[in-house]
């Protein structure tokens, strides 16, 4: 579809998407002050619990401005791989403190290690070599994410079950978010509500899951 054809308000090109990420950027400025004053722990597992509110922030925030100014030309692009980079960062952001607090000794080491490293392979790529196929940076981002499947029982002798689940429920949303951005399906009100907002929709709800099992289970672990 052209995008000239999608419903605009006023010089807003992406009414939808801008305001849930823009409201969800607000929201995650409020959640990571109170993450951070409310963690106990030391200043360390503050911090962690930073990193993953500055992460919320930093994507919404950038997410928000891109869909909803009308970039032009090189910085139109810009703005798109900076997009896309954020989700590298989300996704190591939010195990940061998982990592930090519920895990100890060479395993947290090596869990923050490999996901700021992917991180940084990630944004180079999108950023100075966005030339290479969508494809393998799809892969890379959901690999990043599912490698939480190889924590499973070491996070499970310091987390219930429960918070457990809702961190693979989140998963699952973020999964299914990205097949339907993929695929482009399913294509709704085309004008108005289409498969890119569903994927908007649902990251913002598996980063909701995910920001409850951190406020509700590792700030009071971390205290």
């Amino acid at each position: 579809m052209d995008p000239c054809d999608r419903l605009r308000l006023g010089k807003m090109t992406n009414p939808v998407r801008g305001f849930l990420h823009g409201t969800a950027a607000v929201v995650s400025v409020v959640g990571a002050t109170l993450l951070t004053v409310l963690g106990g722990g030391g200043a360390w597992n503050r911090l962690s619990l930073l990193v993953f509110g500055v992460s919320l922030v930093s994507l919404y925030t950038v997410s928000g401005l891109y869909h909803s100014i009308p970039w032009s030309g090189m910085w139109k692009a810009r703005m798109q791989r900076l997009d896309h980079t954020m989700i590298y960062v989300l996704v190591a952001g939010t195990f940061t403190p998982i990592a930090w607090i519920a895990l100890d000794g060479w395993l947290r080491w090596v869990t923050l290690g490999v996901q700021w490293g992917i991180v940084a392979a990630g944004g180079v790529q999108k950023l100075f070599f966005p030339e290479i196929s969508r494809s393998l940076s799809v892969a890379l981002q959901t690999t990043q994410g599912w490698l939480a499947l190889l924590l499973l029982w070491p996070l499970a002798e310091n987390l219930p079950w429960t918070a457990l689940f809702m961190l693979g429920l989140g998963g699952v949303l973020y999964t299914v978010g990205m097949v339907f951005l993929v695929t482009n399906r399913p294509r709704l009100w085309p004008r108005v509500f289409s498969y890119h907002e569903v994927f908007h929709l649902l990251v913002v709800a598996g980063s909701s899951v995910h920001f409850a099992v951190v406020a509700r289970y590792l700030v009071r672990f971390a205290g």
